[in-house]
């Protein structure tokens, strides 16, 4: 028979007490250790919240969550949000980047400012200088019928000249003299003068230059005592000039042809300095006749003074000369002329008042540009 266990002491008060409960590190209760917490695992998070730093956060919470099973420490969870929150901000940061280059990119192609670039800066034909490629927020032409080329609104963008531009400025230069002049056809004559060289002095082979107006900005009239008196040239089309430079440099030509280009230059001068007038008023058609005689005679020496061109370019220079010569005679006669109907006879002896095959014949002789003979405007190269 089994004996009993005895009852409990009569001292003994309340339930026994229970057995402390055990975790895995170790006992729970007062005094009982913690484990540290990972710095890492808490600077991944913060730093990640930080957009110009998630790069870091993100690394940081790697590296926490490799080394927390090592060493114990606690903050796997901190170290999960850092890399979840970094790699988030990392990945759409790199998302802005891409999609953002492509429309700038696409925007920069397409041109982002008023006239097609955006490196484009807002001014007035005041600002102008020689080099400066320009579109005139008001139309480079009068649109009423009979006026004159002169721009009523002087406000313009200037452009890059390797983008597109209406225009292109070549030069300035005040006029004559201290005198008032409130003619303004006066001062429109003394513009296509004074522009013609500044033209010739930027661009010298004028052959190969596009089609396009040679146009310029005056002031109205001009006080005795003062006033803008500076005449702004340029040569420009509604249509657009090529997006390149029209400015020349002497050095791409060979001592031959850059003589040849020397001489023919006073010609050159007379026929882009033609007033506007010329067909309607005798005295400015006269004028310009006269003028006409004495660049072509000019240029008719100078041709023949030519030393070093090669001996096949020889005659159709010389062959020029002679044109220019006869044609400088016409160009005198017409210049005597009493009336507008004698003029116009004097001037067209024969309907054939231009050099322009001789011409072709010796520029193809000295190896400048010339333009296709089959008559499309395109330049060819000899």
């Amino acid at each position: 028979m089994t004996v009993p266990p005895p009852p409990p002491s009569s001292t003994a008060s309340g339930p026994p007490a229970p057995a402390p409960a055990v975790g895995p590190y170790g006992p729970l209760g007062v005094g009982a250790p913690h484990p540290p917490l990972s710095g890492l695992a808490v600077a991944s998070l913060v730093l990640s919240l930080l957009v110009c730093l998630a790069p870091l956060g993100l690394i940081l919470g790697i590296v926490a969550l490799v080394r927390i099973p090592g060493n114990g420490k606690r903050g796997k969870g901190l170290a999960v949000a850092g890399t979840a929150v970094g790699g988030a901000v990392v990945a759409l940061a790199t998302l802005l980047l891409v999609v953002g280059g492509a429309r700038l990119d696409a925007w920069a192609e397409e041109g982002g400012g008023l006239f097609g670039s955006r490196d484009t800066k807002a001014g007035t034909l005041f600002d102008l200088k020689a080099g400066d490629c320009f579109a005139a927020a008001g139309g480079l032409f009068s649109t009423q019928e009979g006026e004159d080329l002169r721009m009523t609104d002087p406000s313009v963008e200037i452009v890059p000249c390797d983008g597109p531009h209406q225009a292109e400025a070549y030069g300035t230069f005040r006029l004559r003299g201290d005198h008032a002049i409130s003619d303004p056809a006066t001062i429109v004559a003394q513009a296509y003068e004074g522009c013609a060289p500044l033209f010739h002095d930027y661009a010298p082979d004028t052959w190969t230059l596009p089609a396009a107006e040679f146009s310029f900005y005056y002031p109205e009239s001009v006080s005795a005592t003062g006033g803008d008196r500076t005449v702004r040239c340029w040569l420009g089309t509604e249509a657009g000039l090529p997006e390149a430079s029209l400015r020349q440099d002497p050095s791409a030509w060979d001592a031959g042809q850059l003589a040849y280009l020397k001489a023919m230059r006073p010609s050159a001068e007379a026929w882009f300095s033609a007033p506007e007038q010329v067909d309607t008023d005798l005295a400015a058609a006269t004028a310009w006749a006269g003028r006409m005689a004495e660049g072509g005679a000019e240029s008719a020496k100078l041709l023949r003074a030519i030393d070093g061109i090669p001996a096949r370019a020889r005659g159709p220079v010389t062959a020029l000369a002679n044109r220019l010569d006869a044609l400088s005679g016409i160009h005198r006669s017409a210049s005597r002329a009493p009336t507008r109907a004698e003029f116009e006879k004097r001037w067209d002896i024969n309907g054939d008042e231009d050099e322009s095959g001789e011409e072709w014949e010796a520029r193809l002789a000295l190896g400048l540009p010339v333009e296709d003979e089959e008559g499309d405007g395109e330049e060819q190269q000899p």
